[in-house]
């Protein structure tokens, strides 16, 4: 697929994130899993401000790098979709509120987005057909006339990535980084079969932004603790790093959510981090507070890219 011109720079502290043009800054060249690689006790993010490690696991702390896709609208419309579970349910519904308004002025008239993500729903639901008539099908048949999207008109997909079940037998947690059957292998398996299903499901799709988790650290659940978020971020950077393009389709970071607990000193390149009021009492779904973090970074995300802009 043809690349639209790179964009003009945000400040400073958005570039760091995203780089200038609106990408991470960094190669697309990641290496697999190493035995020998670094570990840390705390974990970095990904994308951080300064400091710390330069590898987590023999895997980079720099986002996979992609030019900016070419988005064009139909018909005047840019649809954009969400997809994922219940957090990327919660997260799309307070991009949706925002964007119609405080944000209503720096997002390009022609965007409409719909929040088509559903609770209990996570990437194996996606992938698979028996999930579909509550999925797939209900996005295209029920919610995309309610916004006035036409299937056609479906431009861009916004993926909230994570593994619904991160337990393996006998409810223990999968293992970590970098052992045979990790979450993340899991991970990039679920990416690949994902990806396969976008053109049939939405053959005008021109680009998929894919987040992976915010931080898990609150919660004492193995399938959605830490490090399993935090390295699930890894499994996404590579994935998109080996595939910047499939079918005609562009792939690349969404919104860059982990970030560690504020209590660490520590705060991802949007100058991020969370605490515990982030988040509601389950301390896995975001509490008001943290859904507008999320919102934020999702929106300041696509606001690199100049079909989002006005």
């Amino acid at each position: 697929m043809r690349a639209s011109a790179l964009t003009p720079c945000l400040p400073a502290l958005v570039l760091l994130l995203v780089g200038c043009g609106g990408d991470p800054a960094t190669s697309n060249t990641l290496p697999t899993p190493s035995p020998a690689g670094g570990d840390v006790v705390t974990p970095y993010p990904i994308a951080h401000l300064a400091g710390g490690p330069a590898t987590y696991k023999g895997l980079p702390l720099s986002l996979a790098a992609a030019p900016a896709p070419s988005v064009t609208p139909v018909k005047g419309v840019i649809g954009v979709v969400c997809v994922g579970m219940s957090n990327g349910s919660q997260e799309c519904a307070e991009w949706i509120q925002q964007v119609a308004d405080a944000w209503r002025s720096e997002v390009n008239p022609a965007v409409r987005i719909v929040n088509c993500a559903v609770g209990g729903h996570a990437i194996e639901r996606w992938i698979d057909p028996a999930f579909d008539d509550v999925l797939w099908d209900d996005c295209v048949t029920r919610r995309l006339p309610q916004a006035g999207v036409l299937p056609a008109q479906v431009r861009v997909i916004y993926h909230k990535a994570a593994n619904q079940f991160g337990l393996g037998p006998g409810g223990t947690a999968l293992p970590l980084l970098p052992a045979a059957g990790n979450n993340s292998e899991r991970l990039r398996t679920h990416l690949g079969a994902f990806a396969a299903r976008v053109q049939n499901k939405f053959p005008s799709v021109q680009a998929v932004y894919t987040s992976s988790r915010s931080y898990g650290g609150f919660t004492t659940r193995a399938d959605r603790g830490e490090p399993q978020s935090y390295e699930e971020g890894h499994a996404l950077n590579t994935w998109l790093a080996a595939n910047p393009s499939l079918d005609g389709v562009w792939y690349g970071w969404g919104a860059y959510l982990w970030a560690p607990a504020c209590a660490s000193g520590i705060r991802n390149a949007a100058n991020v981090c969370y605490d515990r009021g982030d988040y509601q009492d389950d301390a896995v779904h975001p509490a008001p507070s943290g859904r507008l973090k999320i919102a934020r970074m999702m929106h300041d995300r696509l606001r690199a890219h100049a079909w989002y802009r006005p």
